[in-house]
């Protein structure tokens, strides 16, 4: 089937950047003079954070043609790359509290509003679950799709907290002018970026062939019953 296939194809594509990046984040990448071993731990920090708001994204998209068409299918797109969005939103504030509290000595900060912004967005999409399991069917479908593109405007919010805020314990990566790093560190950045974007497609692959094959079975099931 397209869908099994697709997500093979994609979750091989996912391994495969994984290990490279892995590999050349811990053996190849060169070691910040500042930070130490534990700077280590950017490349795959943000590049989560970046992946999850692109997981947010694709489920607005879904959401606005989950109501155009009153397809299912987009719904489910929806509500698995919301699931996918949150999962690696809990990476991201495992991997930043890691982070801070070896390069600041703090694990959290609530003054910072980068961090506050983020656990905004995060608690945001978390709802969309509880709003889910309140209402069924159509209502069900209609509601998230709504929801999921409401929420999106937490997103950009998030985004420019980051570009504007001012904080020692949230260094600013990526400014105005470019990359706040060298080449030899930037190279590593973007294959690890594109493991995490691969990584999501391929969940959201797998994620959909499940959804499928368990409608399918419904579907027999309820034609045995039937006959």
């Amino acid at each position: 089937m397209p869908g099994e296939r697709a997500a093979l194809i994609w979750g091989v594509v996912a391994t495969i950047l994984v290990v490279i990046s892995t590999i050349g984040v811990f053996l190849v990448a060169p070691e910040d003079a500042d930070q130490g071993v534990i700077q280590r731990i950017f490349y795959f920090h943000v590049a989560i954070a970046i992946a999850s708001l692109v997981a947010f994204a694709v489920a607005c998209v879904a959401g606005i043609l989950c109501l155009r068409t009153r397809d299912a299918r987009w719904d489910d797109v929806g509500e698995a790359s919301i699931r996918i969005g949150l999962l690696f939103s809990v990476l991201v504030v495992i991997t930043g509290s890691i982070w801070a509290k070896a390069s600041w000595g703090t694990w959290w900060v609530w003054t910072d509003p980068r961090l506050v912004t983020y656990l905004i967005v995060v608690l945001i999409y978390a709802a969309y679950f509880v709003l889910r399991s309140s209402a069924e069917d159509d209502r069900r479908m209609r509601y998230s799709a709504i929801y999921a593109i409401a929420g999106f405007a937490s997103v950009p919010l998030s985004f420019y907290s980051v570009r504007v805020a001012e904080s020692f314990v949230h260094p600013v990566v990526f400014t105005s002018s470019g990359a706040n790093m060298p080449g030899s560190m930037l190279i590593w950045f973007v294959v690890s970026q594109a493991a995490m974007i691969a990584l999501f497609i391929a969940l959201l692959e797998v994620d959909l062939v499940g959804r499928r094959s368990e409608r399918a079975l419904r579907r027999l099931a309820l034609r045995l019953e039937n006959a």
